[in-house]
């Protein structure tokens, strides 16, 4: 059975609106202060939070998840209530018809069982309201479906129970029951006289009172009195327990309407709860507002709600994990910031004897300061502080590693019992930010790189398999260098083993990524070498012999058997090459090749430069062969091809740019200027050849080669294409198809590429 509070919907609380304050997160970030140090839970809701409207809401149903009730309104009922449990005024309210009432016989019991099944048959009534998702009444309720509800013979029966009825909590339940009847029946004028001539003022100001107040807000809005609906939502907001959220989304509806209720406020209660909501919505001058609502009144614990909201902004720009900033410094802070008026309200906090939970604003001060990279000051302010043991302990962690400028052994074993004390646990993504670990990994991480100890920067963060696609041989070389120093530390014995590949053997993967690094580098014979020292270790993708073909047809998602249609690796001269090998066999080809160009017969030399080139253009970023050295697939250009800004990771380690190097797999390695060691190998075929269908071919190769260098490096040397009226491009202005155009136009082959190669007859449409 539905349970009758649950269903008593006044505006909508779930769909989310562009409200001030909605949606303010663009980047992650570590936030290390938890945000529920503050003392009001009631006003938890209203922390900050990355990916929901309010704080701790789940973003995805799960049915498993126990369910949390009311809180306000089940202490209320355990006012009247005494001897019962939690559980059972739980099941009672919320599950009425499971619950077994046979050994609740007092009269006060007997009082609730009969409220209930009156509040029970309300709720089954109005039922039909559920399924409505529209803050506007006049829009929301169906005429069709209350117009048939005896509306009196419902006020009837409520007037006659409460008549009955002399408890005041029980009383002021049935008041509720009218209100809502008025209400959901649209009689909004009669709501509002029997709350103003029976409630108002005649009723202990409690949970059940703003459940009331919620309504009738609701009855003023619709009846277009919208100030005084905000000003009600408003005290709601600020006084009720359960109806704070719902409350918040209707006063965002009357801000709509032009209304926030401060024709209605008098006096400094109406003002700070006012300055409340305004300062929920907008955190634009949260400064000024925390201050007007201290000179107010300091001891007030919401201002503990706004200064927590505040600091955790100023957390997300110091403590950014965003990769921009995050190759700046931590804490990165920006000369505009809060933290230095943050600090001040804390410490005019601490100053005001009056104010209580002192230890929250000497935390937050201690905090602040540490921010502010005052690290004797934090430390001496923390050690004052007597609660918050957990935030405390994590604080004091954070400020120690952040003192190091240097990591020795000592430091190391500090770290290796901390993570010892702390173990990694799986956290999930939405998590990441609450875990202060990862924080000092990435200061530890810093310290390392200052140091120049490169291995141990890397492995903090990455394992030796993210070297994959970086191309850094000063990184290898200090990661083999890291694996073979004697007498490491706990913390550097744990580094290696939490970053190994799982059975794979350390220097084995070490040494054929040298392999690949050296093949890159245009070296078979030292990459021949590092790939003999691998003993274990093979790629994750065999080579193809067509790597040494090439294709006309630009198709990177086709087999390449679709697009590799020459075949001259096939000749018997080349009879090595073998249907699939290893990157080692891949060296030694390449080395049986470059042999090959000393051979005593031109017409040897001549195949030997023309392999050479087809394998180092469809090996380069924009060959259909690009990523198979490291075992990735050739989509898309995005990954290859990237900005003239773009640094390497080579150029990137080598420098010492940077924070740390956690994000050093976004600068893997993907231009080697290999486009140009084609053309040498192209040129040097033409140089021997007097076939002029190879020549043709060699040439439209080159003007790929050429395509890839006005990618990679841009050009001055350009013609403007028009494909439509609104779209142009520039291509660059080939020399290969120049030559190709003036002397091949007689080949088989100028015939096939000018019916396959649309950038072929935009050239020669210029």
């Amino acid at each position: 059975m539905k349970n009758f509070l649950t269903l008593i919907i006044l505006f909508i609380t779930s769909t989310i609106f562009a409200c001030g304050g909605e949606g303010w997160y663009g980047m992650s970030f570590y936030s290390l202060f938890k945000q529920t140090n503050i003392s009001a839970e009631e006003f938890y809701p209203f922390l900050r939070d990355e990916y929901s409207r309010f704080y701790g809401e789940d973003n995805y149903y799960d049915e498993n998840t126990k369910k949390i009730y009311p809180k306000g309104n089940v202490d209320l009922w355990k006012e009247i209530l005494k001897n019962w449990t939690k559980e059972e005024i739980e099941k009672a309210v919320y599950n009425y018809n499971n619950f077994d009432w046979k050994y609740k016989n007092s009269a006060v019991e007997k009082n609730v069982k009969t409220y209930l099944e009156f509040a029970q048959e309300c709720s089954t009534i109005f039922s039909y309201r559920i399924v409505k998702n529209s803050w506007d009444y006049d829009e929301a309720l169906l005429k069709s479906e209350h117009e048939n509800i005896d509306t009196q013979a419902l006020l009837s029966k409520a007037n006659l129970l409460l008549e009955k009825e002399t408890n005041l909590q029980l009383k002021a339940r049935y008041y509720y029951q009218i209100i809502r009847i008025f209400h959901y029946t649209e009689n909004y004028s009669d709501a509002i006289i029997f709350f103003e001539s029976k409630i108002e003022n005649k009723l202990p100001k409690n949970e059940m009172y703003y459940y009331i107040l919620d309504q009738t807000a609701g009855c003023h809005y619709s009846s277009g009195n919208y100030d005084m609906a905000a000003y009600y939502f408003t005290k709601v907001l600020n006084k009720s327990i359960d109806r704070k959220k719902s409350a918040y989304n209707s006063f965002n509806f009357c801000t709509f309407k032009h209304a926030d209720g401060e024709h209605y406020s008098k006096g400094v209660e109406d003002e700070k709860d006012l300055l409340l909501i305004r300062s929920l919505r907008d955190f634009s001058d949260e400064i000024n507002n925390i201050k007007k609502f201290i000179t107010l009144n300091a001891n007030d614990n919401r201002i503990e709600l706004l200064f927590m909201r505040a600091l955790s902004n100023v957390e997300q720009e110091v403590w950014t994990t965003d990769s921009y900033n995050h190759k700046k410094k931590l804490p990165y802070l920006a000369e505009d910031g809060n933290h230095h008026s943050l600090l001040q309200i804390a410490e005019q906090q601490i100053a005001n004897a009056t104010v209580k939970n002192q230890d929250f604003w000497i935390m937050s001060s201690s905090y602040l300061s540490f921010i502010n990279q005052d690290l004797i000051a934090a430390k001496n302010k923390l050690k004052t502080v007597k609660t918050f043991s957990n935030q405390k302990k994590i604080l004091s962690i954070i400020y120690e590693v952040f003192t190091w400028k240097t990591i020795r052994p000592e430091n190391e074993n500090y770290i290796n019992k901390v993570l010892l004390e702390n173990p990694n646990k799986e956290i999930s993504f939405w998590d990441n930010k609450n875990d202060w670990r990862l924080l000092i990994l990435d200061k530890i991480g810093h310290t390392y790189y200052k140091n120049n100890e490169i291995a141990k920067a890397f492995l903090v963060h990455k394992t030796i398999e993210n070297t994959n696609k970086l191309q850094s041989l000063e990184l290898l070389n200090a990661l083999e260098i890291f694996y073979l120093k004697t007498n490491k530390s706990d913390y550097e014995k744990q580094l290696l083993k939490n970053n190994t590949i799982k059975n794979i053997a350390y220097l084995d993967y070490i040494n054929y990524q040298k392999g690949v690094y050296y093949l890159y580098e245009k070296n078979p014979t030292l990459a021949l070498e590092f790939f003999t020292k691998n003993k274990s270790y093979k790629g994750s993708k065999t080579i193809p012999a067509k790597i040494f073909s090439n294709n006309i047809k630009e198709c990177f998602e086709c087999p390449d058997a679709d697009v590799m249609k020459d075949q001259v690796y096939n000749a018997s001269i080349f009879s090595f090459i073998k249907n699939e090998f290893s990157r080692k066999e891949l060296a030694e080809n390449l080395i049986a090749l470059e042999k090959l160009r000393h051979d005593k017969k031109q017409w040897k030399v001549k195949l030997a430069n023309y392999l050479l080139g087809n394998y180092y253009f469809n090996i380069s970023n924009t060959g259909y062969y690009r990523g198979l050295l490291t075992s990735n697939g050739n989509c898309c250009n995005y990954n290859y091809i990237k900005g003239d800004k773009y640094k390497a990771a080579d150029q990137v380690i080598k420098n010492k740019e940077g924070y740390n190097l956690s994000d050093i797999e976004s600068h893997n390695k993907h231009y080697f200027g290999l486009s140009d060691t084609a053309i040498n190998y192209y040129q040097n075929t033409l140089d021997l050849s007097t076939d002029k269908e190879l020549n043709a071919r060699c040439l439209y190769l080159m003007a790929k080669c050429e395509l890839n260098n006005f990618y990679n490096l841009g050009s001055t040397e350009t013609f403007e294409v028009k494909q439509n009226e609104y779209y142009k491009f520039k291509l660059p202005q080939y020399k290969s198809f120049k030559l190709l155009n003036e002397a091949y136009s007689d080949t088989e082959f100028y015939d096939q590429i000018i019916g396959e190669c649309s950038y072929f007859r935009l050239y020669n449409s210029q």
